[in-house]
């Protein structure tokens, strides 16, 4: 025990000895001295390089000022920036010891420039290296006009076409200088990007700048003007009013007053398509505000064909029709449109499926339409569409003696202004309104025209037109309608009393329910088909339950009627047209052409907001369209749909996607119509003409 007590005092002794010495003990350090700097890199990158020193500092923290941090032991640290924009960031940079609680820190301002850069953009526009645009001449839409960015009420609209049919603005002499442009853009490779516009002397300008050449006029023309020089090309972010499918939303900024091809004062390009072939872009006119020019470029110069080929996905033949067993078309493949009228279109013929209008024969489908030379149907006359108050009071919706409505026929009627055939009577007026319902027509057959503004019928109760009809006893119905709601309508019938001369009928609209009316629809004969032979008849035949596809590469090789008043097409329409109507089907038509404008043939997409007239078209000049056999192709994928001739030709390219109605079934139409609202004016000493179609094949 005694020894045991004595080791215990020793060591508590020895432990008490060191306790008492602070020489071996560090002291706590602390850091001091802190400085930082930045470098800001100017490759337009966003980078910016941190180095801070500071006594003692073991580590070094940076807070960047945008939610990011960072941690280094060296004091040097670098950090991207990705705000687009002029910015300027506050950095805190704390410096300390590791495992103590020692710090001391600085607060710095950093402001960083970051222009906009999409690799992809760069990559498309230059190849990596430098690419030379040119004018997609070799189609319509290489320049359109269409609304300014927020448009009207900031709707968004597909640009007008500014030339009809192809090599339009490239075969006349006041604008041919705008075909020949050569835009190359070029890069480094840091993503900056230049361009050059070789102009060859010469600049296509719009009417609305020619001040700045000295010129003056009311048509666009070219001028000697200068481009020498590159400039250099900002790219930036951009939204508006096109809808996210039809954009990359993405906008090019030209320095030094920049710009692509045709003059409008402008130096930004919206990209609205851009592709390794093709270069979509739209720019706003510095004069007018309302006014967005579009322009296409390719990455071939157009040579008038022959240049842009089709380089297809669908080689798998899935169906096809070769014709070759004479008679009616196969029963399997195809059925029978028939009757008067087109549907709309305000068309002469009378569809039938008899052999002299349809036939197979010798290998080849015909087509034919024939023209009798006689009496077409029953005409009307009629004049003077006035709202009537109960005390007398009128107001005028159409007189006929100015510029005339647009009519749309349907179901075998047509209407359209002329002098007046009988000025006596109640009307000695110098113009009317003729309606012409087709022999073979529908009972229901009729024509409507559009008003400006709704029909005030709590003001004016009643409507009186002026009629003529070859008859007494013939009901003439008067609807009213909403143009954009058929449903919202209301209509009255009264009876012609007098035969061969004109009479006022007052319809009473009194107890019509409250609507917006703004479309007239006459119905001229209402539940009558006229008895007789029709001056034309053809045939429509179709796929209809027979055949529907999506998706595909369709070539259908034919030659084409060249009669002034024939209007064949090659055409497509979605299987749900039965249940939810036109245009919200949709309609491919691969093939259109016109008698009055012989070896044009066009192509057209019709859907939602785009459709009759306001269609997707574009159109090609074919020299021996009306000779010769011809191979019309459409590739229709989820991402695009191309119209095609000889496998060379591209003259429409229109981006699919999901909000359009051409991802479902489509069946095939092919048929002749006769005048109408494309076809015009038929030839007087028309007797006949045929459509041949050697084969139609779908590939997928």
């Amino acid at each position: 025990m005694k020894k045991l007590k004595f080791i215990f005092v020793s060591l508590f002794a020895i432990l008490m000895s060191c306790d008492s010495d602070d020489s071996d003990v560090p002291a706590v350090l602390t850091p001091s001295n802190l400085s930082v700097s930045s470098v800001v890199s100017t490759d337009n990158s966003g980078l910016v390089t941190f180095t801070a020193t500071a006594t003692n500092a073991t580590y070094y923290h940076f807070d960047f000022g945008d939610g990011t941090s960072g941690l280094t032991n060296n004091g040097s640290i670098t950090k991207t920036y990705d705000m687009i924009g002029d910015n300027t960031y506050t950095v805190v940079v704390t410096a300390g010891v590791s495992g103590n609680e020692n710090t001391i820190s600085e607060t710095l301002q950093v402001a960083v420039s970051l222009g906009f850069s999409d690799p992809e953009t760069v990559a498309l526009l230059t190849s990596g290296s430098s690419k030379t645009w040119f004018l997609a001449a070799a189609q319509p839409g290489h320049l359109g006009v269409g609304p300014a960015r927020e448009g009207i009420d900031g709707d968004w609209w597909y640009p007008k076409w500014y030339s009809a049919t192809a090599f339009e603005k490239c075969g006349s002499e006041e604008s041919d200088c705008f075909c020949d442009d050569e835009l190359t853009f070029s890069t480094d490779g840091t993503g900056a990007i230049s361009y050059t516009l070789n102009n060859n002397g010469q600049t296509f300008f719009n009417q609305g700048h020619l001040g700045v050449v000295g010129g003056a006029g009311d048509t666009d023309a070219c001028y000697d003007f200068d481009t020498s020089g590159s400039k250099n090309v900002t790219l930036s972010m951009v939204s508006g009013n096109v809808p996210d499918t039809e954009t990359r939303g993405i906008q090019m900024d030209f320095s030094d007053g920049g710009f692509m091809s045709y003059y409008v004062g402008s130096s930004t390009y919206e990209i609205l398509s851009l592709s390794e072939d093709l270069l979509y872009v739209r720019s706003y006119d510095s004069e007018d505000a309302d006014l967005a020019w579009y322009l296409r470029f390719t990455s071939a110069p157009s040579t008038g064909g022959g240049d842009e080929r089709l380089e297809t996905i669908y080689n798998n033949l899935v169906w096809s029709d070769e014709f070759d067993v004479d008679g009616a078309p196969n029963p399997a493949n195809w059925t029978y449109d028939l009757g008067a009228g087109g549907w709309g279109n305000g068309e002469s013929q009378t569809y039938t499926d008899d052999p002299e209008n349809v036939k197979v024969e010798g290998g080849m489908l015909k087509i034919t339409a024939k023209g009798t030379g006689g009496a077409s149907g029953i005409t009307h006359y009629y004049d003077d569409v006035t709202l009537v108050a109960a005390g007398g009071a009128s107001a005028p919706i159409e007189d006929f003696e100015g510029t005339a409505p647009a009519f749309t026929g349907f179901g075998g009627a047509s209407s359209g202004v002329i002098d007046n055939p009988d000025a006596s009577g109640e009307n000695t007026s110098s113009k009317v309104a003729e309606s012409l319902k087709n022999f073979g027509a529908e009972t229901w057959a009729g024509t409507f025209f559009d008003v400006a503004a709704p029909l005030d019928l709590a003001t004016y109760s009643s409507i009186s037109i002026k009629t003529w009809s070859p008859a007494a006893g013939a009901t003439i119905k008067l609807k009213l309608e909403n143009q954009a709601d058929s449903e919202e309508s209301y209509e009255v019938d009264l009876v012609s009393t007098v035969a061969n001369a004109w009479e006022t009928l007052t319809y009473d609209f009194s107890a019509a329910p409250a609507g917006t009316y703004d479309r007239v629809v006459l119905f001229f004969d209402f539940g009558v088909s006229p008895a007789g032979g029709a001056a034309y008849t053809s045939a429509r035949i179709k796929s209809e339950n027979l055949y529907e596809f999506t998706y595909g590469r369709v070539e259908i090789r034919a030659k084409l009627p060249s009669a002034g008043g024939t209007w064949p097409a090659l055409w497509t329409l979605g299987a749900n047209f039965d249940q939810v109507g036109w245009p919200t089907c949709g309609e491919m038509d691969i093939m259109e052409h016109v008698g009055n404008n012989p070896n044009v043939v066009s192509s057209a997409l019709h859907y939602p907001g785009n459709s009759g007239g306001s269609a997707i078209t574009g159109a090609t000049p074919i020299a021996t369209a009306t000779s010769e056999f011809h191979n019309y192709t459409m590739e229709w994928t989820p991402d695009s749909i191309k119209f095609v001739v000889d496998d060379e030709i591209i003259h429409t390219t229109f981006a699919n996607s999901s909000d359009t109605p051409f991802n479902s079934d489509f069946f095939f139409i092919m048929n002749i119509a006769m005048g109408g609202t494309l076809g015009g004016a038929i030839d007087s000493g028309f007797t006949e003409d045929t459509m041949e179609v050697d084969y139609i094949r779908v590939y997928q």
